[in-house]
C-alpha cells in the first residue's frame, strides 16, 4: 500500500514538474519548416542568457540566426548562428555580454530580435522562417526602456523627429585605431542605416571603417574608426579636424528620401 502511495505521489510530482517546465517555455514558431522555443531567460551580472530549442523540419540544412536585437531599447546583438541538418533538433544558448557598455545598466526587462532560418546552401532561396519577436523576461508590466542622459561634452550632429546622431567623445580603440564615439537613435518605424561619405582627416581623404544599421525605435553606441596605418600614411600624428557627410536612410528603400544628410566639421 505504501509503495502504491509513493508511486502515485512520484507520478503526480513528475506531472507537476513537467507542467511547470512547459509553462515556462515560450513557443515562438511551430510550422512546417521550423519549431523555435525559448526554454529560459536569465540576467546574470553584466550578461543576459537565453536558452533555445530549435527544430529543423525542412528537407534542407537550415541556418538559424538572430539579428536586430534590442535590449531595453539599446542595440545588443549576440552575434549568434546555428546550423541544423534536415529533420534534426538542437538546444542552444544565446548570450549577450558586457551589457553596460551597450547602455544597459538595469535588468533586462524587454528584448526584441529577429530570428531567421534559411537554406544554408542556397542563399537565394526563400527564407524558411523570418519573424521579429518581443519578450518580457520580468513581465510586460515591468518593461522599461533605458535612456541616455545628455552630456556637456556632446556634439549634437542632428536630433530631430526621425534620428539622432551625437558625437560623445574621441579615443583610440586597441583594435580599430583612432575612434570618434557616437550615440545613434532611430525614432522611425523602419530599419535605418547610418553611414558617412567624403570623409577627410586634417584635409586628407581617409574613409573610416563604419556603418551601422539600427532597428525601429532603438538606440545604439557606435564607433567610427580610422586605422593607425591610414593616419600614418598621411603623416597624421594628431587628429585636429574631421570633415564628413553623415547620412541616415531607410535600409530597405534606397529610393526614399534620406532622414538626414549633411556635411559637418568636427574639431576633436
Amino acid at each position: 500500500m505504501k509503495k502504491t502511495i509513493v508511486s502515485i505521489l512520484f507520478i503526480l510530482c513528475l506531472i507537476f514538474a513537467l507542467a511547470i517546465a512547459s509553462a515556462d517555455e515560450i513557443v515562438l514558431a511551430d510550422n512546417d519548416n521550423v519549431c523555435i522555443k525559448v526554454k529560459s531567460m536569465e540576467t546574470s551580472g553584466n550578461s543576459f542568457e537565453m536558452k533555445l530549442y530549435l527544430e529543423n523540419k525542412s528537407s534542407v540544412t537550415a541556418m538559424f540566426t538572430i539579428d536586430g536585437t534590442v535590449v531595453n531599447g539599446f542595440v545588443a546583438d549576440p552575434f549568434w548562428a546555428s546550423e541544423i541538418a534536415p529533420g534534426k533538433k538542437s538546444n542552444e544558448t544565446v548570450s549577450i555580454h558586457d551589457l553596460s557598455s551597450k547602455g544597459i545598466t538595469e535588468d533586462v526587462s524587454i528584448i526584441s530580435f529577429v530570428i531567421r532560418a534559411y537554406d544554408s546552401n542556397d542563399w537565394f532561396a526563400d527564407d524558411l522562417h523570418k519573424e521579429r519577436f518581443t519578450l518580457y523576461p520580468l513581465g510586460e508590466e515591468n518593461a522599461s526602456i533605458a535612456e541616455r542622459k545628455p552630456q556637456e561634452s556632446d556634439t549634437v550632429i542632428v536630433d530631430n523627429d526621425t534620428v539622432a546622431i551625437i558625437v560623445t567623445g574621441y579615443g583610440t580603440d586597441s583594435i580599430w585605431g583612432y575612434t570618434a564615439n557616437l550615440f545613434l537613435e532611430n525614432k522611425t518605424d523602419k530599419d535605418v542605416m547610418f553611414t558617412v561619405d567624403n570623409t577627410s582627416v586634417n584635409g586628407f581623404m581617409i574613409d573610416p571603417f563604419w556603418a551601422t544599421e539600427i532597428p525601429p525605435h532603438a538606440k545604439a553606441f557606435s564607433g567610427m574608426s580610422w586605422r593607425d596605418s591610414s593616419l600614418a600614411e598621411n603623416d597624421i600624428e594628431s587628429v585636429e579636424e574631421i570633415e564628413t557627410t553623415f547620412r541616415a536612410y531607410d535600409s530597405n528603400d534606397w529610393f526614399a528620401d534620406d532622414y538626414y544628410k549633411d556635411t559637418v566639421t568636427l574639431k576633436p
